[in-house]
């Protein structure tokens, strides 16, 4: 028998448990716990983001594609620049688990800084940053290990351009991609064998610029530094710029250029408007010229297009000195008459091989000259009478009366053959600039 005092105690310390009990509520937890968070404890509590997760012995495989999205070339920085997704997948021993262990999950998404990633970068790269050209997206974890990245990215890669043919030129640049701190015995890069998407419909047209080939190809390359080879994924891109544009901004007006600078050896030789017209080209050339130097770079190779407008300047330039020369010679009244050779040679099959047979038969008949044979060559207005006077404008003071002594007649000859036989010349030489800048 147990004594009463102990008895007492015991029920004294029962009953007060029970009302202690009673007065303390139950504690609620302080959140609602998922199988994702639990295995996200059970994997992160001891991972280290910056060991690569293999044995120092074994090898990484890492996957890596780029799906292009938008593709852009800068002739000044000579660099392409790449928007797109860039894929890679690689697989992380230490974050493999039991689905059935952790109610049946096969896999969860984690922050991108949460685990370990291959430092993948581009050789070549146009800036200086290292992989801030990702964009902040999360990767994918399977249970076997498995993970995939799959964040928008944007690479500005230098590319060495050939704007030899601007702007009807196509460039072919190469993007090289690898590990930058881990050889090909710890880092095996390989291309993805299945793609994520259909690229051409992801691809945005550039207004510019058109993609029209996109190589991939995967090099072995060993450095005279490391004795550890290195691995190399290229993407060789074939890009053609639409020039439909240009055609109508530069090719119709180089037209026109050679139309002007012809047009002025058809004039009458005494005509003033070959001055105007000469000038006014050269400015105009001047222009295109300047344009040239606002859109494309000032390299040691310029493009084909700017010698041809340079060309079209130089001859100009001679075409405004053989017009100031030629109206010289055939507005003033000499009294030395044209030098016997030249005007034998003139008169003769060489002068009507230029067109001037007009004017040969009327020096050699020694006739007044009628205004209406010499409209299209010497004059750009008629006369009424052989007696009309001359005003101060431009076209009738080149017209000729029967006063004009036969010497007069003789340069105003000359001066139409220098203007034939430039012309002659200088259908050539802006033929044989055209084919050189076609081709």
């Amino acid at each position: 028998m147990w004594p009463s005092n102990v008895i007492c105690k015991v029920l004294t310390f029962l009953f007060c448990f029970a009302v202690h009990a009673r007065s303390t509520p139950e504690k609620s937890p302080m959140w609602n716990e998922t199988w994702t968070d639990r295995l996200k404890q059970d994997l992160f509590v001891k991972y280290d983001k910056f060991s690569r997760p293999m044995q120092h012995y074994n090898t990484t495989v890492v996957s890596f594609d780029i799906a292009i999205l938008y593709v852009d070339v800068d002739e000044f920085k000579s660099s392409v620049t790449i928007n797109g997704w860039a894929s890679h997948a690689w697989m992380d021993e230490k974050l493999k688990w039991d689905p059935f262990k952790y109610g049946n999950l096969q896999h969860i998404h984690v922050g991108n800084h949460e685990v370990w990633q291959p430092d993948i970068m581009l050789y070549h790269s146009g800036t200086a940053s290292t992989i801030e050209h990702y964009g902040d997206t999360g990767c994918i974890i399977y249970h076997d290990g498995r993970v995939l990245w799959v964040p928008p990215a944007q690479y500005v890669g230098l590319c060495e351009l050939d704007l030899h043919l601007w702007p009807f030129d196509t460039q072919i640049c190469t993007m090289t991609f690898g590990s930058w701190t881990y050889h090909g015995e710890q880092i095996d890069m390989r291309l993805s064998e299945s793609k994520m998407t259909e690229e051409e419909e992801l691809l945005v047209k550039n207004a510019e610029w058109k993609l029209m080939d996109l190589t991939k190809t995967r090099k072995v390359v060993s450095y005279a530094c490391c004795p550890d080879p290195y691995i190399n994924l290229n993407f060789k891109m074939t890009l053609k710029r639409n020039s439909t544009l240009y055609c109508s901004i530069l090719l119709m007006p180089a037209a026109a250029i050679v139309f002007l600078v012809l047009v002025t050896f058809w004039l009458p030789p005494q005509s003033e408007m070959k001055i105007n017209i000469a000038a006014s080209t050269i400015l105009i050339i001047s222009v295109f010229l300047t344009y040239f130097g606002f859109k494309v770079p000032l390299t040691a190779n310029p493009p084909l297009i700017v010698y041809f407008f340079s060309g079209c300047l130089c001859l100009e330039t001679i075409s405004l000195i053989l017009a100031t020369v030629v109206i010289n010679i055939t507005k003033r009244t000499f009294c030395k008459p044209l030098p016997r050779n030249i005007r034998l040679c003139l008169l003769s099959w060489p002068g009507k091989l230029l067109g001037l047979s007009d004017l040969i038969s009327v020096i050699e008949s020694r006739r007044p000259i009628p205004s209406q044979e010499l409209r299209g060559k010497l004059t750009e207005e008629s006369t009424t009478n052989s007696t009309s006077n001359i005003s101060d404008d431009g076209d009738r003071q080149n017209m000729i009366s029967p006063t004009k002594n036969i010497t007069q007649l003789e340069w105003i000859l000359a001066g139409t053959a220098v203007d034939r036989i430039a012309f002659v010349l200088f259908c050539l030489i802006l033929a044989t600039l055209a084919i050189v800048c076609i081709s």
